[in-house]
């Protein structure tokens, strides 16, 4: 594959991620792997609309510079790069996602329906290492995270996914996203279940007019 194909595969994901709303208009970034080096989009890049300007290449070597146009998670893409087999990564905002893993005192997420077990087995939670901040996430943690697993969750941040294409990741992504909602809801659900009922008794009417006895006209 190209890189006009490349970028054409970029967008198309890039928008499949926006209108299902796992990107906000400047979240997220998206890379795809040709060789020693790697195709990332531009930082601050609406990736539901992207064109072929929004794009950079960048070497895989370490000692190697980044444009200072690219994404702020590009050392991140370059780590996960080196330290998996993936030939592409996706950077989303899925909310609930975002939510489960806030409120997970575990540091894994398992899906509770087939698919999602079948697709990504156990998702692993880690901590944002930038609280607060709109920077690139410390590379460790993430990169060694998606060497046991497809998919990743950064506590209060968002999520990565990584995939043998670009379509690959994407669906990872969306599974993730679909599994944590999933959860969620049966979470939510049985939290409703387990309350407390409370009850309430019922007053008859107070009467205003003058009381009547049988037998009174």
């Amino acid at each position: 594959m190209n890189n006009d194909d490349h970028r054409l595969e970029l967008i198309a994901v890039g928008k499949e991620l926006f209108s299902r709303g796992l990107q906000t208009t400047r979240s997220g970034n998206l890379s795809v792997r040709d060789g020693e080096r790697f195709l990332i989009t531009q930082t601050g890049a609406n990736l539901g609309y992207l064109s072929d300007s929004n794009f950079l290449t960048v070497g895989l070597a370490d000692h190697l510079p980044i444009p200072a146009e690219a994404s702020c998670e590009t050392p991140l893409h370059r780590a996960i790069y080196n330290a998996t087999d993936a030939l592409a990564i996706v950077h989303a905002h899925p909310i609930h996602a975002i939510a489960l893993a806030q409120l997970s005192s575990d540091d894994r997420i398992l899906p509770i329906h087939n698919e999602g077990l079948a697709g990504l087995k156990c998702i692993p939670i880690v901590d944002t290492t930038v609280p607060g901040k709109d920077t690139g996430e410390e590379p460790g943690a993430i990169a060694a995270a998606l060497t046991q697993s497809c998919a990743v969750v950064v506590r209060g941040h968002g999520a990565f996914s990584i995939g043998n294409s670009l379509d690959q990741a994407c669906y990872k992504m969306m599974l993730l996203e679909d599994s944590c909602r999933i959860n969620l809801l049966v979470l939510n659900h049985s939290r409703t279940a387990a309350a407390p009922k409370v009850l309430t008794v019922s007053k008859s009417p107070r009467r205003t007019g003058p009381r009547r006895f049988a037998g009174s006209d």
